[in-house]
């Protein structure tokens, strides 16, 4: 599918087989923003309107066959209140266009980016629409020896009225397609089978990225994690025939400032260990290293845009397995800043592998600290699939975050890191144990990584247990993967330029 920017007006432009118009709810001059859409067309489109069978209430939609003037169809997408849009409907707006116009099998599909560009303008009104675009278009089906056809659109064009306004919709486009594929690499990383993906093929996948794309990457193998005493991550591998890694990516701007690092939980399957899960649903922890997967896909964009922030990922990769070698409930670890840490249930593994790599972080003495996980299903039962948990100890940096999530749809709520939370996680017999006493689950789980991150620069952690899987179709996201978190995570870094 080709996505590119083009001006015209009415009779200017070649013909296309679906235009896709946003409509907001209540205004009276629908089409004033839909240039190419010339007299007799808007005059079919008013009379539709004004029989009331069309709104512009969000998520409404209304279909109108022409077959006049160089158009075949028209598809009105309902935008809702003009003071309630943001960029996630354009996104969504955008998705709902490709998917009609694939169900009808066109080929071509014209968006009159101008009216969907109410409160910030063509640039991001374009950048959003490839988002939705990309994102709604992706299928992991490589695996199957006979994919079902899936209909393609061969042309989308993104059509403004101001021609001036060309070379900055190019340079939105080609960053957004950037973003977008970030976005899909995450996908395909954490779609991949545990089979497939092991800790080793990860770290050979960061690598090769990493190749690609200009970045610097060492590698860890068990020999020299154990030499940095990560005591977190060997204790959850030493039950799996796989050899833990530890992934560090770094761009090369700016060498020798203080960079921001982005940590990412890498869990390739997760049995719970000992404390193993219960059957329903263990195929899908496969999607445990989603974490890791969006700090490579977010390194990845990260590289490709050129940003001119020093940035480091780290992604600390095991298997957690049960066997004759696994940890046991009881057990009591030191981690690589010399806390001990006793082991209540196998099964919270990704904190205390991301205890070493937010102990890591620090020796980069950087200007914040960003990790993100699956980390509790609390967090996924508190907020279901809309939002992910954010804490940390720097009230601006968990409100960039937030600042962020807003704007890449990706959204963000505060929980509380009291210090009474503390208490239900003092163990008895070491320094800290690795679940809650009592309740608050997702909030404790903090707690935990907060002793190992933030004592010298800003910290902030993301649960994305419910947000990084989608089990039914999402708007922007197939079953599967939703790569939750690089854009996020880009959109950080960029609040830093």
């Amino acid at each position: 599918m080709r996505i590119a920017a083009a001006a015209g007006k009415a009779g200017t432009r070649k013909s296309a087989d679906l235009v896709g118009v946003g409509c907001f709810e209540g205004d009276k001059r629908p089409l004033a923003a839909a240039s190419s859409l010339d007299t007799v067309t808007r005059e079919r489109i008013q009379k539709a309107l004004s029989g009331k069978q069309f709104s512009g209430r969000n998520g409404e939609s209304f279909f109108i066959p022409l077959g006049t003037n160089g158009v075949a169809s028209v598809f009105l997408i309902g935008l809702g209140r003009r003071e309630k849009y943001d960029r996630e409907k354009t996104r969504r707006a955008a998705a709902k266009l490709l998917g009609h116009a694939k169900t009808f099998r066109y080929e071509t599909l014209r968006i009159e980016l101008d009216s969907f560009a109410e409160g910030f303008g063509p640039e991001d009104a374009a950048a959003a629409a490839v988002e939705g675009l990309r994102l709604s278009d992706y299928r992991f089906d490589k695996y199957k020896t006979k994919p079902a056809p899936a209909p393609r659109v061969a042309e989308v064009e993104l059509l403004t009225a101001g021609k001036h306004r060309l070379p900055a919709l190019k340079r939105a486009i080609a960053a957004a397609e950037i973003l977008s594929e970030g976005v899909l690499c995450a996908r395909d990383l954490a779609n991949e089978p545990a089979n497939v993906m092991t800790p080793e093929r990860l770290a050979a996948a960061a690598r090769e990225m990493a190749s690609q794309h200009g970045l610097i990457c060492r590698v860890f193998d068990r020999a020299a994690i154990r030499r940095l005493k990560m005591g977190g991550v060997l204790a959850v591998s030493q039950g799996s025939s796989h050899e833990p890694r530890f992934i560090a990516l770094e761009n090369r701007a700016k060498p020798g400032s203080r960079p921001i690092v982005l940590v990412g939980k890498g869990v390739t399957f997760d049995s719970g260990g000992i404390s193993i899960k219960p059957s329903g649903d263990m195929d899908k922890m496969k999607f445990d290293m989603s974490g890791a997967a969006a700090v490579i896909g977010a390194m990845r964009v990260i590289a490709r845009l050129k940003l001119p922030v020093r940035v480091v990922g780290l992604a600390p990769a095991v298997e957690n397995m049960p066997s004759s070698t696994a940890q046991r409930p009881g057990d009591i670890i030191r981690c690589l800043n010399g806390k001990t840490v006793e082991v209540l249930n196998t099964d919270a593994e990704g904190r205390l592998i991301l205890a070493d790599a937010l102990a890591y972080a620090e020796r980069y003495k950087p200007r914040a600290i960003v990790d993100i996980a699956t980390l509790t299903g609390a967090c996924a039962a508190t907020f279901g699939d809309l939002t992910c948990g954010v804490m940390g100890t720097d009230p601006e940096l968990v409100r960039s975050l937030i600042e962020a999530g807003k704007k890449t749809g990706e959204r963000c709520w505060e929980l509380p890191l009291w210090d009474e939370y503390f208490e239900s996680i003092r163990a008895t017999y070491a320094d800290i144990q690795n679940i809650s006493k009592k309740n608050a689950g997702t909030i404790t789980a903090g707690m935990f990584l907060k002793e190992f991150a933030g004592h010298t620069s800003a910290w902030a952690h993301l649960d994305v247990a419910g947000t990084a899987w989608a089990d039914n179709p999402k708007p922007l996201a197939a079953v599967g993967s939703t790569g939750f978190g690089v854009r996020l995570l880009v959109e950080l870094v960029k609040s830093y330029l």
